[in-house]
């Protein structure tokens, strides 16, 4: 029976589904990488908009899906000119402690001695360039204790320094605080943060802490800091990502099955998903919010 001439027409007109704003790489097959791109950052009010309701619309389809829990990261030197102030002002409430960061495949930075910094500021004054002191500065990132990673990201997310991870559930057996009597409870004493307390006492005793070092710890090995450190993670980017082995990554995901961070070298979000064929579950995500009146708006 010869095919109808509107049949071919519907053919040749069918566009596969689109993950815009997001576009895959092909370069990595044992896993989902993606990229979001923005002009710039701190990003615009439209994007922050977006990338706030789409990151918290990933993070509860991970934890419904495969029960993933999210872990958010800040990296130190965004704090500067735009975040150290509320920084600070959070800083009681979700708690933060410092690790280190390092984009795999390179060196840590080591502080120069003051006459280098000297020679290499007066080059830049010389070539009448703008003056950047976060070059000498380690790459630490502070890691919040607090649960509360919605507000987290509320405060710090589109400045280009945040990173997060989605972790296994916490595998320990981990016995609740006992119900306290009323008596207890009423007196004016009784702080109810005492609950909180307990939470985030058991976050810096996460196992996953320990294991980052393992995973992700070799270069700093010889550092006289590394036992003191609690954790160590990457800063991805796309070409550590793609210049990376098959093998090398199966070993990133033996500590997180998730990974998202602002690059600021990639102009935009990176989402790394363990999961290969993940496209489908980011389509439907994204038509939803598509449906639900969330368009993401940016000037490339």
């Amino acid at each position: 029976m010869p095919e109808s001439p509107d049949r071919r027409k519907r053919l040749l007109e069918y566009e596969a589904p689109s993950l815009d704003p997001f576009v895959r790489a092909d370069g990595a097959t044992d896993c989902s990488v993606y990229w979001c791109g923005v002009r710039e950052f701190p990003v615009n009010t439209y994007e922050r908009t977006w990338f706030l309701e789409f990151m918290a619309r990933l993070a509860l389809h991970l934890k419904q899906t495969q029960k993933l829990r999210e872990q958010n990261f800040l990296q130190n030197k965004f704090l500067l000119p735009d975040l150290m102030e509320l920084f600070v002002k959070r800083s009681e409430e979700y708690v933060p402690i410092v690790g280190m960061t390092l984009i795999p495949g390179t060196e840590p930075i080591k502080i120069p001695d003051p006459d280098q910094m000297r020679k290499e500021a007066q080059k830049d004054i010389d070539a009448k360039r703008s003056l950047d002191p976060t070059r000498w500065m380690p790459d630490y990132a502070h890691l919040f204790l607090d649960p509360d990673v919605a507000a987290q990201r509320a405060d710090f997310l589109g400045y280009g320094g945040m990173l997060g991870l989605y972790l296994k559930p916490d595998s320990r057996q981990i016995e609740p605080l006992p119900e306290l009597p009323r008596m207890f409870t009423s007196h004016p004493a009784f702080h109810p943060g005492l609950f909180k307390q307990h939470a985030m006492n058991l976050a810096f005793e996460d196992p996953w802490l320990a294991q980052s070092k393992e995973v992700f710890g070799e270069p700093f090995k010889d550092s006289a800091s590394f036992d003191g450190l609690p954790f160590i993670l990457p800063l991805l980017t796309s070409a550590s990502l793609l210049e990376a082995t098959a093998d090398e990554r199966k070993r990133w995901f033996e500590l997180f099955d998730g990974y998202w961070i602002e690059s600021k070298p990639d102009k935009g979000l990176l989402l790394v998903l363990k999961a290969p064929d993940f496209d489908s579950e980011l389509l439907e995500l994204l038509d939803q919010m598509r449906l639900d009146g969330y368009t993401f708006r940016s000037i490339l």
